[in-house]
């Protein structure tokens, strides 16, 4: 006797899945219900178990080909990133050394920098001592300088390198040229005259008041200018002034001074 049993909805497998096929040889009809019944049931979860087999085997190589897939992603990301990243070393190595370079400009800046504060530094000495020996018509526009590197900022020094080198231009101007102006004059006596002054640049000055009463040689000292009476004097320093004034004709006029000059560049 020969009993084959298939699953029920063999056909909707998605895979080949093994037929079980029982084949009971010399099984007699005597076989008992409760036999029949337990060989039944295991034949029924063999082939369960086979389904499930398949099932898994085909979820296995969906699940597989997604892997795959995310794998190749995956591996194309990481050529990107490791280009990236190869890419930001070139550019880091070109910032580094443009820092590099930068660094050492301002380095070499800063040397400069340290040097150039300290001559200036030197040049603002030299400018207050020359304001402090600065004739009445020179020494206003000094004082202005001086308000202008008051304000200026300390840390700008091209603005303050400017204001100085005005300031010793206008310095080297009135020393080159004859300057005429007025002043008041306090007499011994106490009285108050008005006097005019004419520089010989820095080097030397006349004063006379317009009565043509009093003259005045002047000379530049460590305290300021110098007042020297010189009475014996007052017709050339008035006639000096007027040629100045240009309300008399030139004209050779000789006057106190003494000018030395040192063959090795002194003064």
């Amino acid at each position: 006797m020969i009993i084959a049993l298939c699953p029920l909805g063999f056909e909707r497998l998605r895979a080949p899945v093994s037929i079980a096929l029982l084949c009971i040889f010399g099984i007699s009809s005597s076989l008992s219900a409760d036999e029949y019944e337990r060989l039944e049931a295991a034949t029924k979860r063999w082939l369960e178990l086979e389904q499930r087999i398949a099932d898994d085997k085909n979820e296995w190589k969906s699940q597989k080909g997604i892997l795959n897939q995310s794998i190749l992603v995956l591996e194309a990301s990481i050529e990107e990133l490791t280009r990236s990243a190869d890419n930001l070393n070139q550019a880091m190595e070109i910032r580094q050394a443009e820092f590099d370079r930068n660094r050492e400009v301002f380095e070499s800046q800063e040397i400069s920098r340290d040097f150039y504060a300290d001559r200036l530094l030197a040049l603002e000495e030299r400018f207050e001592r020359i304001r402090g020996l600065a004739p009445e018509a020179l020494k206003e526009e000094l004082d202005t300088a001086r308000k202008k590197l008051d304000v200026a900022d300390p840390a700008a020094l091209g603005e303050r390198a400017q204001i100085l080198i005005a300031a010793f231009t206008r310095v080297e101007e009135f020393n080159r040229t004859v300057t005429l102006t007025d002043v008041t004059r306090r007499l011994d006596d106490g009285r108050e005259v008005k006097v005019s002054v004419i520089y010989w640049g820095l080097a030397r000055a006349y004063a006379v008041d317009p009565q043509g009463a009093f003259a005045w040689e002047l000379t530049p000292g460590s305290d300021g200018w110098i007042w020297n009476e010189r009475p014996d004097f007052v017709t050339e320093i008035l006639e000096l002034v007027q040629i100045k004034q240009q309300t008399r004709p030139p004209s050779i006029q000789l006057v106190p001074g003494e000018v030395a000059h040192n063959l090795e560049g002194g003064e």
